[in-house]
């Protein structure tokens, strides 16, 4: 006989704000990553983050199965059914590709992305416009996930999760530094690597890895492809990462510029959420600067 059980989220940050505050006039900003689902509710009068929950499952190959976890944190969270007065959907996929914007045709957007990735059944292509680096990032989510979360939220909103990153790193001043700053954004089993030189944004992709040197490698390869070097650029790190995790201690040992993250400046943030290191969920505070 089968065991139901309840899907516990892995953090759960809030206080007596939220139960004090009118969320039908809050955001809920919702981001889908390989084998996690988060969200934070910001209140945009106060620009003030007033909760943030973060699930974690086992992805899967079949979108599916993704699916079908997702669903069971909907029938967990009942927040999720909220009338949020606005929702922005986030995803963190690896299909996307940056294409500059006097060249893009949203009539060709599937072929823009398809250059660098291979086509896939069940995906859906869409485009981010930004003005600020005269670019558009195009990428591919799974039909069905997107499908499923924009009937639950009734919302059309959705945004890359590397757009908000780009974003946020644009209102950091060292990338006009012309030595390179490179941003990591760390997940399970995969990063986003960006690198700026001279106020000029110069590569951002998404890479695998297995052990903190498979990072190393791809951030010193890149580095000296683009005539940078990994002595004097800074290497700026969020995400899911800890000081003492063995994959830390491998980029520390290599790169002598390495820093956290910080949240993005401007906003408000409960005091729990002050006690969480200021690298964790960058990308999900990222995206209130889509709002």
């Amino acid at each position: 006989m089968p065991v139901a059980y309840t899907i516990q989220p892995t953090y759960a940050i809030d206080d007596a704000t939220l139960l004090e505050t009118d969320l039908t006039t809050c955001t809920l900003l919702v981001l889908v990553g390989s084998g996690t689902f988060s969200y934070a509710v910001l209140s945009p009068l106060q620009r003030k983050f007033l909760a943030l929950k973060s699930y974690s499952y086992q992805p899967r190959t079949l979108a599916v199965a993704d699916l079908e976890m997702i669903e069971q944190i909907f029938d967990a969270d009942k927040l999720l059914f909220t009338a949020f007065k606005q929702v922005l959907l986030s995803f963190d996929s690896p299909d996307t590709t940056l294409v500059p914007e006097a060249l893009f045709q949203p009539q060709l957007k599937k072929d823009f992305l398809h250059v660098t990735h291979l086509e896939k059944t069940q995906e859906a292509v869409l485009y981010d416009l930004l003005p600020e680096l005269r670019m558009v990032n195009v990428y591919a989510v799974d039909k069905d996930v997107l499908g499923f979360l924009r009937k639950e939220f009734s919302s059309d909103g959705v945004v890359h999760a590397y757009s908000a990153l780009l974003k946020a790193y644009q209102s950091d001043a060292d990338i006009r530094s012309g030595e390179g700053t490179v941003f990591l954004e760390l997940q399970p089993m995969q990063f986003a690597l960006t690198v700026y030189a001279g106020g000029d944004l110069l590569l951002q992709q998404q890479c695998a890895y297995r052990s903190g040197l498979d990072i190393v490698y791809y951030i010193v390869n890149s580095l000296r492809q683009l005539k940078l070097s990994e002595q004097h650029a800074r290497v700026k790190l969020g995400g899911a990462v800890t000081q003492d995790s063995q994959v830390y201690q491998e980029l520390y040992r290599f790169l002598p510029n390495l820093e956290w993250m910080h949240k993005p400046d401007g906003f408000l943030y409960i005091p729990r959420m002050q006690e969480v290191a200021p690298h964790h969920f960058h990308n999900l505070y990222a995206l209130a600067l889509c709002v």
